[in-house]
C-alpha cells in the first residue's frame, strides 16, 4: 500500500505543470495570443503558424506552448530544425519528403527505426488521433506537404504549430491563423538584456542610460539581446563605454555580425570548445563533449562549457544535451572559414562537401586540420580519396563521414591503408566502410569513438589486443561481414558496444571480461552468435539485448546488475536459478523463446514479457511473491492451459490468442487492473465468473451479451438517454459494458458522458488503447468512468431532492468494430452496490460467444 501511495503521489508530482518559461519576459502576452489562435476547445483540426525573423523567439514561443498543452494530447512531439533535416541531398521530391515523414512518425510514436513505404502512413496512422505537433523552423514548402498536407490527416481538436521566416509559405499552404511574433517593446527588451547583464530586469541609475544603448544596438531582437547582456556581465561601466563605439562600427546593420561579439569576448580556449560544439559536436551530451575535446584538463571543458552557457552561447537541457543556436552554429562556420577563406585544407574544420573532396583529392590538407564532417549523400557520384590525402594532417582528430538517407550509399572510396598517418584520431565514424580490414599501422591508442557501422569488415585486426585505453564506444552495427570480434583486452574503459546485425558473428569473446565499465551490451539480430562466455559478472552492465539470436541457447548470465534483458527470438529454453538473486533487474523480454516451463524468476521483477513462447505450457506458482511485477504479457502462448495467481502489483495483464487458456487462480484484487483476454476462446466459466468478480479498471474477454447485473441496457453503439432521480439516488462512477461484434478489430473505445446538473452542463471523455487483434467471436468490453469532481453542489450527484439530471452516452470505436449491445450500472459506492447486484445474479453468468461457422 505504501508503494502504491507513494507511486501515486510521484505521478502526481510529475504532472506539475512547467515553470521554465514563467521568467521570460513578454511570454505571458505571447501565449495569450496564441491561445486565441488555437481555439483549443474548437473540435476542428487547426494550422497555425509562427512568423517573424531569426532570433526573435519563434522557437521560444512554441517551446512554452508545448510546455503547457502538451499533456492535453493523446500524441505530441516538438520537431526541431525540420529545415536541416530536408534537402542537401541528391534525393528526389519524393525520397526527400519519405524520410522526413519516417523521422516525424518514429520520434512520436516512440518507434526508433521505423520505416515507411509511402506518404499516406502519416493518415494512416494519426487520422484517428488528438496530435500537437510543433514543425519548427520550416523553410520550404514542400515540407509542410510531407507532415501537414491536409487537416484530414489528423484526428479532431488536433494542433499543428509551424514556425517559419517565410510569411509566403503560410500563404501557399492556405495557413490563415498566423502570428506576427513582435519585437519587444523598448521597456521589454530592456528586461531581457538586464536579466542577462545583471540578473536583475531593470538596470541601477548608474547604468540606465548605456543600457538602454545596448539594448538599441542588439535591434530588441531576444537572441542577441541575450548574447550581448551575457557578454557585458560583470564589466565595469569603463569597459561599457569603451565597447559601445567599436560594437556600432562593426554592426554595419546586420545583426548576425552582432553575434560574433559573444564569441570575440571569450578566452581562446573557450573559442576552440565554441568552434568544436558549432562545427561537430551540437546535441550531443556534455559527458560526449568533454571526452571529445583535447584540453589541458577535464575542468578546463567544463568551464568552458558553463562559460558558453552562462553567456547564452550554448544551452545545456537537464539530460545534459549541449546545443547551440543555428544562428550562432553559422557564426562558427563563419569564424572557420575566415581562417583561410581561398584554402581550406588550412581550416580546423571542414563541412562542405565539395571542399572536403577537394582537399582530399589534392592532398592539400594541412596539420592545422583537426576534424572533417561530411554526409556521402552530398556528393553526387563516387569520390576516390587519394592514397596519401590524410598524410599532411597530422594533427586530425575527428572524422565523420555518414549518410543521412539512404544506409546503402558508399561514395567514398579509399585505398586500404589510408588511414595509417593518424596518431591522434580520437573519433572515426566511417558508414559503410569499403574495406575488409582497417590498415596494419592504423593508431587506436587515442581513440574515443570507433563507429563503422554498415561496414564492410570481416575483422578489425589481428589476434593481438590493441591499445584502446581511450576507447568509450564501439559501434560495428550492420556489419553482416563480421566474422571475429577484436580483442579487447586493453578496452576498459568501454561503454557502449553495439554489435547488432552482424550475421556472421558466431562467438563473442571471452576478452569482454575486461569490460568493467561496459553499460549497454547490444547484439540483436545477431543471426549466427552460438557462444556467449560463462562465469563473467560485469559489474556496470545494466542493458544486455540478444533480440532475434536464433541460435542462442544460453542464457546470458554475464551480468548479475541488468536492468533490461531482452532475448526474445531466441532458442533458450530454460532460465537458471541465478537469476532470483538479480537485484536490478526491471524488464525482461523472452517474447519467441523455446521456454517450456518457466520457474526462476528474479523477485523485484517490474514487467515480464513471454508472447508468442508457443511452447511455454506452465508458469511458476511462486509468481504471486514477485511484489514488485507490474506488467506481464503471455499474449499468443498457444500451449498454455493455466495462468497462477498474480500479485497485486499487477496492473497490466495481457493474454491475447491464448488458445488454449481455461484456468485462471483468482481473482485478480488490483482495482486498477487492465486485463485483456481477447480470442481466450476456451476460458472455463469459473474462469469467465471470476473476472466478473474482480475489480478492475478495464476487461475484454469472450462473451455474447451484457451481464445480468447491469441495470440499463441497449442496442447499438450510440443513444441518448434521459435519467430522472429522486434525491435518494446518489453515484460517483458508472460502469460500461459493450458487447462488440465478431470478425473486426478493436483498437480503441472513446466513451462521451454528458451531464446537465442544475443547468451547468458538464461534459467528460473516457479513452482506452486496447489494440486488439481480430475479433474471432463476439466479445464484451467493461470499464468504469469516474465523475468529474467539478459539479456544482455537493460531491455525489443526487444528494439534493428533486433534481432533475440529463445524461447522454455516446461510444464510438476505431476501425468500424460493431457495437451489438451496451450496458450501464451506476455505482453507489466503489463496492457496495456492484458487489449487490453480483450477488443478486451469481447464478447467471454472460452467455459464451458464439463461435463462426469458419471455427465450427
Amino acid at each position: 500500500m505504501i508503494t502504491t501511495i507513494a507511486k501515486d503521489v510521484l505521478d502526481k508530482l510529475n504532472a506539475t505543470p512547467s515553470r521554465d518559461f514563467d521568467d521570460l519576459v513578454g511570454i505571458e502576452s505571447h501565449i495569450a495570443r496564441m491561445k486565441t489562435l488555437l481555439c483549443l476547445d474548437s473540435q476542428e483540426v487547426r494550422l497555425v503558424g509562427i512568423w517573424g525573423p531569426a532570433g526573435i523567439g519563434k522557437t521560444t514561443i512554441a517551446r512554452a506552448l508545448y510546455s503547457q498543452f502538451h499533456e492535453n494530447f493523446k500524441l505530441s512531439i516538438f520537431m526541431e530544425n525540420v529545415s536541416e533535416s530536408y534537402g542537401g541531398t541528391n534525393l528526389d521530391s519524393y525520397g526527400l519528403k519519405l524520410g522526413l515523414q519516417q523521422r516525424f512518425l518514429s520520434k512520436l510514436l516512440d518507434q526508433h527505426g521505423l520505416r515507411i513505404s509511402h506518404l499516406g502512413a502519416i493518415k494512416e496512422r494519426l487520422k484517428n488521433h488528438k496530435v500537437l505537433a510543433i514543425l519548427d523552423d520550416v523553410d520550404n514548402i514542400e515540407q509542410l506537404q510531407a507532415l501537414a498536407k491536409e487537416t484530414q490527416w489528423f484526428g479532431k481538436k488536433s494542433r499543428i504549430i509551424v514556425t517559419t521566416r517565410n510569411k509566403q509559405l503560410l500563404i501557399s499552404h492556405n495557413i490563415s491563423h498566423v502570428y506576427k511574433v513582435p519585437f519587444p517593446s523598448r521597456e521589454e527588451a530592456l528586461a531581457i538584456f538586464c536579466q542577462h547583464a545583471f540578473r536583475e530586469c531593470s538596470p541601477s541609475d548608474d547604468f540606465k542610460d548605456i543600457s538602454i544603448e545596448f539594448a538599441t544596438l542588439a535591434g530588441h531582437l531576444p537572441l542577441v539581446l541575450r548574447v550581448l547582456g551575457s557578454f557585458m556581465r560583470g564589466k565595469s561601466k569603463d569597459e561599457w563605454e569603451v565597447s559601445l563605439p567599436t560594437l556600432k562600427t562593426r554592426l554595419n546593420g546586420e545583426i548576425e555580425k552582432l553575434l560574433k561579439v559573444g564569441y570575440e569576448g571569450l578566452h581562446k580556449d573557450d573559442k576552440a570548445l565554441f568552434l568544436h560544439i558549432a562545427c561537430l559536436f551540437n546535441g550531443h551530451h556534455e559527458t560526449y563533449v568533454k571526452q571529445m575535446v583535447v584540453a589541458n584538463s577535464d575542468l578546463d571543458v567544463s568551464f568552458g562549457l558553463k562559460v558558453l552557457a552562462d553567456r547564452s552561447l550554448i544551452q545545456i537541457y537537464v539530460d545534459g544535451r549541449v546545443v547551440m543556436h543555428s544562428l550562432l552554429r553559422q557564426l562558427g562556420t563563419e569564424v572557420v572559414r575566415e581562417q583561410s577563406v581561398n584554402e581550406p585544407g588550412k581550416r580546423q574544420f571542414l563541412m562542405s562537401a565539395r571542399e572536403i573532396c577537394g582537399v582530399l583529392s589534392n592532398n592539400t590538407g594541412t596539420d592545422c586540420v583537426l576534424g572533417l564532417s561530411v554526409d556521402m549523400c552530398d556528393l553526387n557520384e563516387e569520390f576516390y580519396i587519394s592514397e596519401n590525402a590524410f598524410e599532411n594532417m597530422r594533427n586530425l582528430l575527428y572524422i565523420r563521414i555518414y549518410r543521412s538517407n539512404d544506409p546503402n550509399t558508399n561514395k567514398m572510396k579509399l585505398q586500404e591503408e589510408g588511414l595509417s598517418y593518424l596518431p591522434q584520431l580520437r573519433l572515426l565514424q566511417w558508414e559503410a566502410y569499403p574495406h575488409m580490414f582497417l590498415p596494419s599501422h592504423f593508431r587506436t591508442e587515442c581513440l574515443v569513438e570507433l563507429n563503422m557501422s554498415h561496414s564492410k569488415l570481416k575483422t578489425l585486426w589481428g589476434d593481438n589486443a590493441q591499445p584502446l585505453r581511450n576507447l568509450k564506444i564501439m559501434n560495428l552495427s550492420n556489419s553482416p561481414n563480421l566474422e571475429s570480434f577484436p580483442n579487447l583486452l586493453e578496452a576498459t574503459k568501454l561503454e557502449r558496444l553495439d554489435l547488432s546485425w552482424c550475421e556472421s558473428l558466431v562467438e563473442l569473446p571471452s576478452s569482454i571480461q575486461n569490460l568493467h565499465k561496459l553499460s549497454l551490451l547490444e547484439m540483436s539480430c545477431c543471426t549466427s552468435l552460438e557462444i556467449i562466455p560463462t562465469n563473467i559478472n560485469l559489474a556496470t552492465l545494466s542493458r544486455l539485448h540478444f533480440r532475434n539470436c536464433p541460435r542462442l541457447k544460453t542464457f546470458p548470465e554475464i551480468s548479475t546488475n541488468i536492468n533490461y534483458l531482452k532475448i526474445r527470438g531466441t532458442a533458450i529454453t530454460e532460465v537458471p536459478p541465478s537469476v532470483k538473486s538479480w537485484r536490478r533487474i526491471k524488464e525482461i523480454c523472452m517474447e519467441s523463446a523455446e521456454v517450456r516451463i518457466l520457474i526462476n524468476l528474479p523477485y523485484i521483477l517490474d514487467t515480464l514479457c513471454l508472447r508468442g513462447n508457443t511452447k511455454l505450457v506452465a508458469i511458476t506458482n511462486y509468481l504471486i511473491r514477485l511484489r514488485r511485477l507490474r506488467m506481464i504479457d503471455i499474449s499468443f502462448c498457444v500451449s498454455l492451459v493455466y495462468l497462477p495467481k498474480l500479485p497485486y502489483s499487477v496492473r497490466y495483464l495481457t493474454a491475447l490468442n491464448c488458445e488454449s487458456l481455461r484456468r485462471l487462480h483468482g481473482p485478480f484484487r488490483n482495482p486498477s487492473i487492465r486485463l485483456k483476454f481477447t480470442n481466450c476462446l476456451k476460458l472455463d466459466h469459473n474462469a469467465q465468473e471470476m473476472i466478473h468478480q474482480s475489480v478492475f479498471d478495464v476487461v475484454i474477454l469472450p462473451g455474447g451479451q451484457v451481464p445480468a447485473y447491469f441495470t440499463h441496457r441497449y442496442n447499438g453503439n450510440s443513444g441518448f438517454y434521459h435519467f430522472t432521480f429522486d434525491g435518494s439516488v446518489s453515484f460517483y462512477s458508472f460502469k460500461v459494458c459493450l458487447v462488440l461484434a465478431a470478425g473486426t478489430r478493436f483498437e480503441s473505445c472513446q466513451t462521451s458522458f454528458y451531464t446537465s446538473f442544475r443547468g451547468n452542463p458538464i461534459k467528460k471523455y473516457y479513452t482506452y488503447i486496447l489494440n486488439q487483434p481480430q475479433l474471432k467471436v463476439d466479445h464484451i468490453c467493461m470499464f468504469e468512468c469516474v465523475l468529474p469532481p467539478d459539479y456544482d453542489g455537493p460531491p455525489y450527484l443526487g444528494t439534493r431532492p428533486s433534481t432533475t439530471k440529463l445524461f447522454k452516452f455516446d461510444f464510438n470505436c476505431n476501425y468500424g468494430c460493431k457495437v451489438l449491445e451496451c450496458g450501464l450500472l451506476f455505482l453507489e459506492a466503489r463496492k457496495s452496490l456492484i458487489a449487490a447486484k453480483r450477488a443478486e445474479s451469481s447464478s447467471t453468468c454472460p452467455r459464451p460467444a458464439k463461435r463462426s461457422k469458419a471455427q465450427v
